[in-house]
């Protein structure tokens, strides 16, 4: 059975066409296709090939956006087609005028199919049988030729490009393909039409029907494409005044010790529902040393939001800071810096900066493949320097709110969220800076 949306229950501003005969096809089938959708939501769409012509047709389903995630379950029926359909392909399609491409499943000859995506721009548009850009991507890690076959189209967030998936059940999703761009079109802001499309084989004619149900529009899930380099990642959810919580980046770190009135705070937070409360007054959050905090010479970004109670001394928000072989991420004066045990710096601010309290910051460090080293506030760039140390591995436990076995000036004296180490990549790595993140980092 489709969704509602597909029923009627659209979300506001998208159309829907339901109906007979709503679909757009190329002119290789002896009449339109016909697209029925009973009370009870499941839809079909019945068609004849013309023999010799490599039929095109799309039935739309939503207006497609950045952002959004399209799903489907589709029933073949093609044994009354001259080669039973074992060429044949149904997709996504998305069209403009005689602009058009499609991603989907196809036929690979025998009893499988394979990813597959076919484009066109006239002169071998649309309504154009030959000349047409095809890819064959190999198998399919799910499907079969007789289905039910799950399919899933996810566009980014800035609409340029998509990730094609397939399921065996509906639940569990393989990437069939990848930040994938949809050619012709730069963008899905410029597709005109979108829904199922159906491509058939030039010697495939025949009378056809194919089932649709499932059809699912919404809103794409947020993932990391550096998510398996993600060593600690805290969100400091919980309930109030709890004294636990635990990494959620795939390292899997546990949870940490929470010293002195460190607690979990659910009146202020940056995202979720609470955050880390520290007092400035022998508060910090503590897990034991990891080689995941071993960066040597390589790249890495460390960041977080903080927001300040009150300004003094020099707060550490985060480090394993100890003795020469350590590091940390500590405001001075008015500059953050990152350095390390033998006091060597990220460099001070060209302009000073003096936090305010009860306002929530983004501070990031990041050292790129050239070794730059440059700190950010609010996504700003504030100071950058030629940082080729090696850093060595240390001992020390990773600690946040404080500087490890350090005097109370380094006690930090407010709130904590959204921490994140990433090993292996400088994420912002640019003195443009960037726009700082809306959403909470995401978990996958």
């Amino acid at each position: 059975m489709l969704a509602p949306y597909f029923l009627g229950g659209a979300a506001r501003g998208r159309a829907v066409v339901v109906g007979g005969n709503a679909g757009d096809g190329d002119g290789g089938f002896v009449d339109q296709p016909v697209v029925t959708t009973t009370a009870s939501g499941n839809t079909t769409v019945k068609g004849k090939v013309k023999p010799g012509s490599f039929g095109k047709f799309v039935y739309p389903l939503a207006v497609i956006a950045a952002g959004r995630q399209y799903t489907f379950r589709y029933t073949p029926h093609f044994a009354q087609l001259a080669q039973q359909g074992k060429l044949a392909m149904v997709g996504f399609g998305l069209k403009n005028g005689n602009d058009f491409h499609i991603v989907g499943l196809r036929g690979d000859g025998s009893t499988g199919v394979h990813k597959y995506k076919v484009n066109g721009t006239p002169p071998n548009g649309w309504n154009a049988q030959t000349g047409h850009t095809t890819s064959d991507g190999g198998a399919a890690a799910n499907g079969t030729q007789a289905g039910p076959n799950y399919i899933r189209l996810v566009v980014s967030a800035d609409g340029a490009t998509y990730t094609f998936q397939t399921s065996p059940d509906g639940s569990t999703w393989t990437d069939e393909y990848t930040a994938a761009t949809p050619s012709p079109f730069s963008n899905v802001s410029g597709v005109a039409t979108f829904g199922i499309a159906l491509w058939f084989n030039n010697a495939d004619a025949g009378p056809f029907s194919i089932d649709i149900d499932q059809f699912a529009d919404a809103v794409a899930p947020v993932t990391d494409p550096s998510f398996s380099s993600v060593k600690m990642l805290l969100g400091f959810n919980g309930t109030d005044a709890a004294t636990t919580t635990a990494d959620e980046s795939s390292a899997a770190h546990g949870s940490p010790t929470f010293a002195g009135n460190a607690q979990l705070d659910t009146a202020q937070f940056k995202f979720g529902a609470s955050s880390l409360l520290l007092d400035g007054s022998g508060d910090y959050v503590q897990f034991p040393d990891s080689a995941d905090w071993f960066f040597g010479t390589g790249q890495f970004t460390i960041e977080g939001w903080f927001r300040f109670n009150a300004v003094s001394g020099t707060p550490c928000f985060i480090g394993q800071m100890g003795g020469s072989d350590t590091w940390m991420v500590y405001l001075n004066g008015t500059s953050v810096l990152y350095r390390d045990g033998n006091a060597n710096f990220s460099g001070n601010f060209s302009v000073g900066w003096t936090p305010s309290t009860n306002t929530w910051y983004h501070i990031a460090v990041d050292r790129d493949v050239s070794n730059v080293m440059r700190v950010y506030i609010d996504g700003a760039m504030r100071s950058k320097v030629t940082f080729n140390i090696n850093q060595p591995d240390t001992a020390d436990p990773l600690t946040i709110g404080t500087r490890y076995g350090g005097a109370s000036s380094y006690d930090f004296n407010g709130w904590v969220d959204e921490v994140r180490i990433t090993k292996g990549a400088a994420r912002y790595g640019s003195d443009a800076g960037f726009t700082v993140p809306t959403a909470a980092f995401p978990r996958s």
